[in-house]
């Protein structure tokens, strides 16, 4: 069974919650299910102020138990929720942005037609599409971290990939326009030598802001360096 949990920030107090379950026969149905459902309940409940999660439990008495048990060590796990509507908010700011600078530098260069134009608002749609599909099918959609490492969960069926702190040889961190990055070395180094340019060697996950609230971002970037003080 799973259960899609909506807690407050700033209190931790769960202030709504659905529970899921089906037949064993389509049980692998499941994960989609409560993602669905976590996705309507972000979009009724503000990002800024809510934290919506599910878990896996056999009952809602055992998930409760399990709850208690965690929350004396509530503060050591941080748990950062992607939101689609954020995605989609920051996309459309982009395409919005991008038409406007497009049409810009066509009439600088006088070379304004309105096939070129139509052209490129087509590219940009094409695009941003496709960058939310992929987010939607394989991009980081929930962090946590505890004192031991980070878990980051992937793609709509949420698959988890566990980091653990000893994993980590360097953490990258900056800001292009009003988009933060988050580069987690794991093997490598950033080479910082060139202006303006980053060239990373070996494996790395790249996590940006985009789909996470700015007030969430900014507590992840802190709880990793907390992770990693002696490499930062």
């Amino acid at each position: 069974m799973y259960f899609v949990i909506v807690k407050d920030i700033t209190s931790g107090e769960i202030v709504d919650k659905a529970e899921l379950s089906v037949n064993d026969n389509i049980g692998g149905e499941l994960a989609h299910l409560a993602w669905l459902t976590r996705k309507q309940y972000e979009n009724r409940y503000p990002s800024d102020k809510y934290r919506v999660t599910y878990e896996e439990a056999n009952s809602w008495e055992e998930l409760q138990l399990k709850l208690k048990n965690d929350l004396s060590t509530s503060e050591e796990i941080f748990t950062m929720t992607g939101s689609r509507t954020n995605l989609l908010l920051v996309n459309i700011s982009a395409i919005i942005f991008g038409i406007v600078l497009i049409f810009l530098l066509l009439i600088i260069r006088l070379i304004y037609n309105p096939f070129i134009f139509i052209f490129g608002i087509i590219i940009l749609f094409l695009y941003f599409y496709f960058d939310y599909k992929r987010w939607m099918k394989k991009g980081i959609q929930m962090v946590k971290i505890d004192k031991k490492g980070i878990t980051v969960y992937r793609g709509n069926k949420m698959r988890p990939t566990r980091i653990e702190a000893g994993q980590i040889t360097g953490i990258n961190v900056f800001k292009k326009l009003n988009r933060k990055i988050v580069n987690i070395l794991l093997g490598g180094q950033a080479d910082s030598s060139l202006p303006g340019v980053t060239l990373f060697s070996g494996p790395r996950i790249r996590i940006t802001d985009d789909a996470f609230s700015e007030a969430e971002f900014k507590i992840f970037i802190e709880k990793l360096r907390e992770l990693r003080p002696d490499i930062y």
